[in-house]
């Protein structure tokens, strides 16, 4: 077992790291500029992994992020990232459909267009240098990821929609989105 492996351990308790949907790591860190080859290994070992959470933990780099073809919900809020690196996302994270990049540093909205392979449907992006005091971010996203329903919680239409952390089989079925 690995330093990181052991960390996993202590902070989480004892258990079966395949059995495991949701993984929080908000706050566990203040300098974490990117993940360790180690930590990589160790975090992908989760393959059953729906959500991960790593809101300010000061991530300036993807680099290193664990692949989990099945995670569905990826936060990022609160951190360094610029967004030059997102592409990584498609390959890591293929079943992506809602991710959280609010509170970055994001400056140039064109790097979210690295995103468009992608299916997302829901994404928060508020507090970011290219949102403040711009009202038609929301516009220009909605035309540059067709498969969005719902830009920091609210529709193209400019309804507010309230969203749940996870997908909801029976309401989305339902016609609700999220």
């Amino acid at each position: 077992m690995n330093k990181f492996e052991k960390y996993l351990q202590d902070t989480f308790g004892e258990h079966e790291p395949r059995e495991i949907e949701e993984l929080v790591f908000d706050d566990h860190w203040k300098d974490k500029e990117s993940f360790t080859e180690d930590e990589k290994k160790a975090l992908e070992k989760y393959v059953n992994l729906i959500h991960l959470s790593l809101n300010n933990i000061g991530l300036k780099s993807l680099k290193n992020l664990p692949r989990i073809k099945g995670l569905y919900y990826l936060s990022l809020n609160n951190n360094d990232l610029s967004g030059d690196d997102f592409d990584l996302l498609t390959t890591l994270y293929p079943n992506l459909e809602k991710l959280k990049i609010s509170g970055n540093i994001i400056e140039n909205i064109d790097n979210l267009l690295k995103l468009k392979p992608l299916k997302l449907r829901k994404i928060e992006v508020k507090e970011n240098p290219f949102s403040i005091g711009n009202d038609k971010y929301k516009n220009k996203l909605f035309d540059m990821l067709p498969s969005l329903k719902i830009i920091d919680q609210s529709d193209k239409y400019g309804e507010e929609i309230e969203t749940t952390d996870y997908k909801n089989e029976e309401e989305e079925e339902e016609g609700n989105e999220f």
